[in-house]
């Protein structure tokens, strides 16, 4: 008694189908098939590869060791020239004319040029088109991790601005402790220099998301883009109103309106962890 396999059987008719399409016919790769499988294979033997990845992960950490040793030692040494109480560089430059009439001078020079309207109106025009080009930089850079920054503001707004209102307030006072410890020394000055600069790339990136959502919104999309579109440019230039607007009375309150533009844009960055996973409304 023979007994056959129904599997076997649709296996065997199933084969024989693609025999007589020519499916199973043996054909010589296309060239662009061979181009792209030459391209994904590595250009090096795997121990050369396994070297110069040891080799860029050794270059990484001592480039971390560096920049840490950098911020460290400036700042321990601040901190002992100003527990034991000895003349700050911003201290000796200020007394060398007196530190009252110096403040003195200096604020009556700057009221008497901010005071014209015409540089106050150069200034703000100055600074709307700075913060346009930052943020359309920004989105073109980071497309989609500004579009989840996006989404995630739009699905839990207050959420977002109570935590981008608490990470500004410690990246203020971090920064503001740190600049404190470098600048009582000479050679911590231009290290904070770049301190003070970089600190200030959560608020362009806070910004940046910002805007993200304000064009989603000024768009209606469902499942936003990716791409740059004029309803993004628009968002950007809108939010560069507030700022331009509030250095007619003050630069420092333009700043300060920077910084509170960039809270909701920061707190959606830190729930979509840096723009990688975003949060839906449930």
């Amino acid at each position: 008694m023979h007994i056959h396999s129904t599997n076997d059987e649709h296996d065997d008719a199933f084969r024989q189908a693609l025999a007589r399409s020519g499916a199973l016919d043996p054909r010589k790769p296309t060239t662009d098939l061979v181009a792209g499988a030459l391209r994904r294979l590595p250009h090096t033997s795997p121990r050369v590869a396994a070297r110069h990845a040891a080799l860029r992960q050794a270059l990484g950490r001592a480039a971390t060791v560096a920049v840490v040793a950098l911020l460290v030692i400036p700042a321990a040494v601040g901190a002992f020239n100003l527990m034991r109480g000895a003349e700050t560089p911003i201290g000796a430059f200020a007394s060398t004319a007196g530190q009252s009439q110096m403040r003195a001078a200096i604020l009556a020079a700057i009221g008497q040029r901010l005071d014209m309207s015409l540089v106050r109106a150069l200034v703000g025009a100055l600074m709307w088109l700075v913060q346009v080009m930052a943020v359309v930089l920004t989105l073109g850079f980071w497309p989609r991790r500004s579009a989840a920054a996006g989404m995630t503001l739009l699905a839990m707004p207050f959420r977002a601005f109570g935590t981008g209102l608490l990470a500004i307030g410690l990246l203020i006072a971090g920064v503001a402790a740190l600049l404190t410890l470098l600048t009582a020394t000479l050679a911590g000055l231009p290290i904070a220099a770049v301190v003070f600069i970089l600190a200030h790339l959560p608020v362009a990136l806070g910004i940046a998301a910002g805007a993200r959502a304000l064009g989603f919104r000024l768009a209606h999309h469902c499942h936003p883009p990716y791409d740059l579109d004029r309803h993004q440019i628009i968002a950007a230039a809108l939010l560069a109103l507030p700022a331009a607007i509030v250095t007619f009375i003050s630069i420092p309150a333009a700043l300060a309106a920077l910084y509170i533009l960039a809270v909701p844009g920061i707190g959606a960055l830190i729930h979509s962890q840096g723009g990688l996973q975003p949060v839906s409304a449930t």
